[in-house]
């Protein structure tokens, strides 16, 4: 089986970029996805967040996403520490059921396996796949995307970006880089030659 890693900053692409793989057969987990249904079903998880962020961070159905989003990316001071503590909950649990999954799918007899996440780097998990690709695009691209999408404003966007490893970082550590400058069938083309290159290396 290849594991293969798929990151980049928000708004670069990166589940487009996902989905294309997926289209072509490859099994993908999504961290974001994972993430989403720990914190709603995990009671372990919901305790931890309900003692580091209040019982009004929690709903029926998950967390208070944008109340959240406030308390980790704002202005204040301390979003910094409430970040870190929120990935100090998650981060763990998220790891802990890709890895059941990967060694469920490779019992199966499953060949290619995806993880799409924005940190790879940054919590050191590299080392674990066999190539990871990063996914990059222009950063008012990046910015106007996101806005586009969240109705976020600018500032909340690029105080979002500022968390993240910068894209020079994360080309430079690639195994490969998707560019995502263009159009839909642009991004269709640079990801297909990189899944079949992968696969070939793979086979």
């Amino acid at each position: 089986m290849t594991l293969i890693g798929i990151t980049g900053g928000i708004g670069t692409g990166k589940s487009t970029v996902a989905e294309l793989v997926k289209g072509r057969g490859w099994t993908v987990f999504s961290s974001d996805q994972t993430a989403k249904q720990i914190m709603s079903t995990d009671p372990d998880v919901r305790s931890e967040l309900a003692a580091a962020f209040g019982e009004q961070i929690l709903t029926p159905s998950g967390v208070n996403a944008p109340l959240l989003a406030t308390l980790v990316f704002g202005v204040d001071p301390e979003s910094g520490k409430r970040l870190a503590r929120l990935n100090g909950i998650v981060h763990p649990r998220v790891l802990e059921a890709h890895m059941k999954a990967i060694a469920d799918e490779e019992a199966r007899g499953t060949t290619m396996v995806a993880i799409e996440s924005a940190l790879i780097y940054e919590v050191d998990l590299e080392e674990g796949f066999d190539y990871v690709i990063v996914v990059d695009a222009p950063h008012d691209e990046c910015v106007k995307r996101v806005m586009q999408r969240s109705g976020l404003t600018r500032e909340d966007v690029e105080r979002r970006m500022a968390e993240q490893m910068s894209p020079e970082e994360k080309r430079g550590l690639a195994d490969f880089v998707i560019e995502n400058a263009g159009t839909l069938d642009d991004l269709k083309g640079a990801t297909q030659t990189v899944a079949m290159v992968i696969e070939a290396m793979a086979g």
